[in-house]
């Protein structure tokens, strides 16, 4: 039905975690061979993006520098939830459990490593840019349609709708952190 990690035990969200502990623990073989096990995943965005955030983890671990490799994940996650929501378009919403699955990551992914700093923007410009990103993810849920019980009930999935949703979600995280490499448009 999905992805097979229980909530929070994704590897990007393993990794993540774990670069903040051993980098601020200046463990900075630990941080490479942890970042080196999700280094398909950043070929993964790498090759739908054309976006190639290796070189600047590389030069931000060789030279131990907490904020690069930190920000260098916080990209890579900004793509990696752009990556799911690609998926979703392109099966235009019609697999539900899959379409669930890489929404209910993508939340994970914000509400655990990127809206500490949304809501530390938030405070600083008197947006609440953290409630609308929230708001958003209800929004993408409910455009994901439902199977219904037994087929009874059923919704049909909104994917034009779902589309704008994350677009606007990514817009704003775009605003919040301004060094975001995006990459290029992917058309559906």
């Amino acid at each position: 039905m999905g992805y097979g990690y229980g909530r929070n035990d994704d590897p990007i969200i393993t990794v993540f975690k774990s670069t903040i502990f051993y980098g601020k623990n200046n463990d900075w073989a630990r941080v490479r061979s942890d970042t080196d096990t999700i280094g398909d995943r950043f070929d993964d965005v790498r090759n739908l993006f054309d976006v190639n955030l290796t070189a600047k983890l590389d030069a931000g671990i060789s030279q131990h520098d907490f904020q690069e490799v930190i920000k260098v994940m916080a990209n890579f996650v900004f793509l990696a939830i752009r990556e799911k929501y690609y998926w979703n378009l392109t099966e235009g919403l019609r697999m539900f459990a899959r379409a669930n699955v890489r929404l209910r990551l993508t939340e994970e992914y914000y509400t655990l490593l990127l809206s500490g700093n949304v809501r530390r923007y938030d405070n600083l410009n008197g947006t609440k840019f953290h409630d609308e990103i929230f708001n958003k993810f209800s929004e993408a849920r409910k455009s994901l349609g439902s199977i219904g019980f037994l087929g009874a009930g059923a919704v049909s999935p909104r994917p034009e709708e779902f589309e704008r949703i994350t677009k606007e979600i990514e817009q704003k995280l775009l605003i919040v952190f301004p060094y975001f490499e995006s990459g290029k448009e992917i058309t559906y």
